[in-house]
């Protein structure tokens, strides 16, 4: 006898598939963290100019965000902290933010775009007040999608101090491509799905 009653087995078996399938998920989740965007080089392209959190995952060929989408991940590789920028030479129209990623796109494919904001306040308490110290955070999950046309350039913003949502925009020019302006584009709100 080997003293675990058939209860215990199973509460065992369990535990170890629990466990398992934990690590099987945290796992994935690692490797989505960690994983660049597979930034297509030939084919009909567009360029898209992401701003707003420094946290934006972008999802080809897909209509929603998923850690299952082949070559989806981080534009400028992931993120560790501090700001980045990247920029491909696209167009300027004022205004324009400090830190903006730039990046090649399949066209005639939907592409959806992730940002997440995290932000926290404190407030210190006032000493001998009995007033306490307080804090509060926030977050935001904004995620949008288009599909990109051939050779045209696009900024897509999202602001999660102000609102949770994205917008697209398309960059167009007068004809002698001096005086660039910023026109809407119909994107819909994408959303996650499956893993």
């Amino acid at each position: 006898m080997n003293g675990f009653s058939d209860s215990k087995l199973r509460v065992l078996g369990l535990t170890a598939v629990v466990t398992m399938a934990g690590c099987s998920w945290v796992g994935n989740m690692v490797k989505s963290e960690l994983s660049a965007y597979a930034e297509p080089k030939k084919g009909e392209l567009s360029y898209i100019r992401l701003i707003g959190s420094r946290n934006v995952k972008v999802y080809p060929d897909s209509v929603c965000a998923n850690l299952e989408v082949p070559g989806s991940g981080y534009p400028a590789g992931p993120q560790m902290g501090g700001q980045r920028k990247r920029d491909l030479g696209m167009p300027k129209p004022a205004p324009m933010p400090k830190h903006y990623v730039e990046i090649a796109a399949r066209a005639q494919q939907p592409i959806t775009i992730a940002f997440s904001f995290y932000s926290e306040s404190i407030s210190p308490g006032i000493a001998g007040t009995g007033v306490p110290a307080t804090r509060a955070s926030s977050t935001c999950y904004a995620v949008g999608r288009f599909i990109p046309e051939a050779g045209k350039q696009y900024e897509v913003v999202s602001n999660g101090t102000r609102n949770c949502l994205v917008t697209i925009v398309e960059l167009v020019s007068d004809k002698a491509g001096s005086n660039w302006q910023r026109r809407p584009v119909a994107g819909l709100s994408g959303e996650t799905c499956g893993g």
